[in-house]
């Protein structure tokens, strides 16, 4: 059986220092607050791609993204044979999914923001009414259920 090294195709790390070598570099010339917000993606044809974690990120590397590309080739400029010459900065947004639970502590949180008007829950309360269909009719008492009690006049 061969070994993991042996296995590895050489490319594949030779990319991965490449990658590592531009994730240094990018840690040198951005702001702190950005450092857990953008990861090195990719090199390829000249292009630099580099991934964040929302639009607001994505928005700020964009106007840093002059001085990122100046750092950059100022710093790999004599560095040909190991890195290649970098022309272009591009950037893109990837969204981070919340695991399951997560994701659960949200819909419990969220659950209870849902309130609707009086008005409107007499008005769904009366459509249902009117609904042969027992799973619609059963979803629409129950979203008439979350009236906003705050706006409810006293009686």
């Amino acid at each position: 059986m061969k070994s993991i090294n042996e296995q590895i195709n050489p490319e594949f790390v030779i990319q991965a220092k490449k990658l590592a070598a531009f994730s240094r570099l990018l840690r040198r010339v951005l702001p702190p607050e950005c450092h857990g917000h953008v990861e090195v993606a990719n090199i390829r044809d000249q292009n630099l791609m580099l991934i964040t974690d929302s639009p607001v990120w994505t928005t700020k590397l964009r106007q840093l993204s002059p001085q990122i590309l100046q750092f950059i080739q100022s710093n790999t400029a004599g560095d040909t044979n190991r890195a290649p010459i970098i022309h272009h900065i591009q950037i893109s947004t990837r969204y981070h999914a919340p695991d399951s639970g997560e994701q659960q502590a949200l819909n419990k949180k969220n659950r209870h923001k849902v309130q609707i008007s009086e008005k409107t829950a007499t008005m769904l309360s009366q459509s249902a009414d009117s609904i042969e269909h027992q799973q619609l009719k059963t979803a629409l008492l129950k979203i008439a259920s979350h009236v906003n009690k705050q706006n409810k006049p006293e009686k």
